[in-house]
């Protein structure tokens, strides 16, 4: 069955970049995706036609946690003389949360999870350990290959992964933040990993994917990197890790390796065409950690390492995490877009990236709306080594997404990339294909119990915060901090 898709807008890859075609066409038989332009000469089985649409490739969660997020609701809650979760709240706390939850609550976790992104117009999400891993308890998780049959069955893609780490962070009795580690559980989590992705590797049709996942470069050792890297290469599998994601690790790696973290990977050969960079903002020229050198961006640059840009979960923690997308750009570094953390609502995001960008880099030109529209389409897909994804094009697997640019808040539409991140959300996603069948319609996630996810979902997040009974400095639990605001 050819499908032929006319709206009132396509964004087409054509000469190595999106271009906007008026009353465009995108044509697909058998998942790949068979012409993408002006007007299509050939017959096709089904057609729809709606001057409503903007026609754009699937979205690409680069970097997200999939799973419901028991941290979102504590993260806004201001500083002064209230709960701040720090590392002995993030890192400890799930040491009593998620072992609470039964193998059903995991599943649906992550199911509602991946069901927001599919509406929001993610069609491809990259997990970096999954907020129902228990990759904190040094146990390889349970809910990974649960997330895998559940990727199958809703329709959409993602890459996967077990995370592992080498430290688990706590406070001392004087409130100081120390590192426990343990090299043996940081080994074991790497074979668990390179065993989970080796199995799933390809799953569902090719629509399951893997990768490497050390956790973060403050809480791997040199050796545990040095593995990682081993046998990622020999299994050619991508790899993600979180870099330079706080002051705390830079001054950290800093101590130990007399390097900063992006210095202290280039060292051990840790970079590449096949290494994500999780965040990476405090980069050796960022002002909160020094700003006298672009040695990192000249690192990452050179290797071909990719970044993951998620701008939303700095944005609501520090004022200081501001930095220029502009800026990696402007070294040829590659950078994709991810949600992190809560909400995963990709459209929003590329607005927030496109306004602290402009924030950062002092000026009004910069970001441009398409700059952050390909971080969040093409850009992650190079990330990933795809060049069938994240694009419209002749050979490329057939994932769409029909944007409604009707709607009011949108006003009249001139140039619809700018239209939707300036003023589109997540909500404004009417129909999503992914390799070609339709597995998102009015909105609706065809393959999900909606009513049923959106009951459990506040009932998860309830038993997460009861479990937990880590304390803020004043003795308070995350339930009674809510219960204050």
């Amino acid at each position: 069955m050819i499908t032929l898709l006319r709206g009132g807008w396509l964004a087409a890859w054509q000469d190595s970049r999106h271009r906007i075609v008026e009353r465009g066409e995108v044509v697909f038989q058998d998942g790949v995706i068979l012409y993408a332009g002006p007007h299509f000469d050939g017959p096709a089985d089904i057609v729809v036609d709606r001057p409503d649409w903007f026609i754009c490739p699937g979205f690409i969660n680069l970097h997200g946690h999939v799973g419901v997020d028991p941290f979102a609701p504590l993260v806004d809650v201001p500083r002064s003389g209230q709960f701040s979760p720090g590392p002995d709240f993030v890192q400890q706390a799930p040491l009593q949360m998620w072992p609470t939850l039964t193998s059903e609550e995991q599943r649906l976790s992550g199911e509602f999870c991946l069901v927001q992104m599919l509406r929001t117009g993610t069609t491809t999400v990259v997990d970096a350990h999954g907020y129902g891993a228990i990759w904190w308890l040094g146990n390889p998780p349970t809910d990974e290959a649960a997330l895998a049959e559940t990727v199958g069955r809703l329709g959409c893609r993602a890459y996967l992964a077990l995370g592992y780490r080498s430290a688990r962070s706590y406070k001392d009795r004087n409130g100081v933040a120390r590192q426990h580690w343990d090299e043996e559980m940081g080994l074991a989590g790497l074979q668990e990993g390179l065993r989970f992705a080796l199995e799933y590797r390809g799953a569902h049709d090719g629509r399951v994917q893997t990768l490497l996942t050390p956790h973060a470069v403050e809480k791997c050792t040199p050796e545990l990197l040095a593995a990682t890297l081993t046998e990622a290469r020999a299994a050619d599998l991508p790899v993600q890790v979180h870099t330079s994601q706080s002051v705390h690790e830079v001054e950290l790696v800093r101590q130990r390796h007399g390097d900063t973290p992006v210095g202290f990977l280039h060292s051990l050969g840790f970079l590449g065409p096949d290494i994500i960079l999780g965040h990476c903002v405090f980069v050796d020229d960022h002002p909160a950690v020094g700003g006298t050198s672009d040695r990192d961006l000249r690192l990452i640059s050179a290797a071909g390492s990719s970044v993951a840009h998620a701008p939303l979960a700095f944005a609501r923690r520090d004022a200081e995490a501001l930095h220029t997308l502009p800026r990696y750009l402007d070294y040829g570094i590659n950078v994709g877009l991810g949600c992190d953390i809560w909400p995963a609502d990709i459209i929003s995001e590329m607005r927030l990236a496109w306004l602290m960008g402009k924030h950062a880099n002092g000026t009004v030109d910069r970001p441009t709306c398409l700059e952050v529209f390909t971080a969040a389409t093409s850009g992650s897909a190079d990330a990933l080594r795809r060049d069938d994804l994240g694009r419209l094009a002749p050979g490329a697997r057939a994932d769409v997404v029909c944007v409604d640019l009707s709607r009011y808040h949108f006003g009249p539409v001139l140039d619809p990339v700018r239209a939707l991140v300036s003023f589109g959300t997540g909500q404004d996603v009417d129909r999503i294909y992914v390799d070609g069948q339709m597995i998102v319609d009015g909105g609706n996630v065809l393959n999900a119990d909606e009513e049923e996810l959106r009951i459990a979902a506040p009932q998860i997040m309830s038993k997460l915060h009861a479990a937990a009974t880590e304390r803020d400095p004043a003795g308070r639990t995350p339930s009674s901090i809510l219960g204050q605001v």
